[in-house]
């Protein structure tokens, strides 16, 4: 299990997503589930994605943060913040091509001291495997690298939501 957290604020219309520590895919459908949540209704001002206090983060939760850039970009949002001044998290940001759908930097103004938890849940693992797969599919369709890379990863997951729909 991961040991990460996910804190959240609201400022003026942007909602901000600080993560901190390791951040697994066990977190993935509760962040999924609170981020569906913010776009029900009028689609949200701005997002400002922090992993300053990131230790780690799996591929299904960067497949979560490419969702949301996507789904701003599909309501004609602005561009998704994501800030990180880490240069592990940030080789892995650039490699996958996240440049390309986030303007990332490396420092905005501090935390704000009003975030709260995310309220955080032992996911079932029907949902777990869903959030997974949508949010590897998500980085699959960011561009051919990433394809490639998790094609075997979509497949092994497929394989798993059909055998769970018949039993």
């Amino acid at each position: 299990m991961a040991s990460g957290k996910v804190l959240y604020a609201t400022h003026a219309g942007v909602h901000v997503l600080r993560f901190q520590g390791e951040i697994g895919y066990a977190l993935g459908p509760d962040v999924q589930r609170f981020v569906d949540g913010l776009f029900t209704g009028a689609p949200p001002l701005g997002f400002v994605l922090d992993l300053r206090e990131t230790t780690h983060i799996d591929s299904t939760n960067l497949g979560l943060l490419a969702s949301i850039a996507n789904r701003m970009r599909e309501r004609h949002g602005p561009p998704v913040t994501l800030v990180s001044d880490r240069d592990d998290i940030n080789e892995i940001l650039y490699n996958m091509g996240f440049d390309e759908v986030f303007d990332i930097v490396a420092d905005t103004a501090p935390p704000s001291a009003e975030a709260r938890a995310l309220p955080i849940a032992s996911p079932d693992g029907a949902r777990l495997s869903r959030t997974m797969l949508e949010a590897h599919r998500t980085l699959m369709a960011m561009n051919e690298r990433n394809r490639q890379e998790f094609a075997d990863v979509v497949s092994l997951l497929e394989l798993q939501q059909e055998s769970q729909a018949t039993q």
